[in-house]
């Protein structure tokens, strides 16, 4: 398997991006690739971490809610397509873009109107691959 054989889904567990997670599954099956699941660990404004036992567990915390929404969304699908979680630190944007380096695509659920609003078209910008947006109310179709 080659980096190219990655599509990665940005996983904040949205029913949009649960739209996305589905999406990618179904188009990895179609082309053979694996799904790397990133779940950005951003602390940016989270003075409520302020002690680094507080970092580690919620990191912990981070990862073990992204790979149960994984299976919660995954389980009832009939795939052998490798699935694989991350959770790195750093900003949504940064950390989608640096996992989707030398991917097939990189794929997101439709942000919303909140702080990530701006996500596709920044993604759009600095991503080496393709950037498909699916909306949260589609069955899998890239808007």
């Amino acid at each position: 398997m080659t980096t190219m054989d990655r599509i990665v889904v940005g996983g904040d567990h949205t029913p949009a991006a649960t739209a996305a997670l589905r999406w990618a599954v179904a188009e990895a099956s179609r082309t053979g690739a694996c799904v790397v699941v990133v779940h950005a660990f951003d602390v940016t404004g989270r003075s409520d971490l302020a002690l680094e036992r507080d970092l580690d567990r919620a990191r912990r915390d981070a990862r073990y809610r992204t790979q149960s929404w994984v299976v919660e969304v995954l389980g009832d699908l009939d795939s052998r397509v490798p699935v694989v979680v991350s959770t790195p630190d750093g900003p949504v944007a940064r950390t989608l873009a640096r996992a989707g380096r030398d991917a097939q695509l990189v794929v997101i659920g439709q942000p919303g109107t909140g702080r990530h609003r701006d996500l596709a078209e920044d993604l759009s910008r600095i991503c080496s691959c393709p950037v498909i947006t699916v909306a949260g109310d589609q069955v899998g179709a890239p808007v």
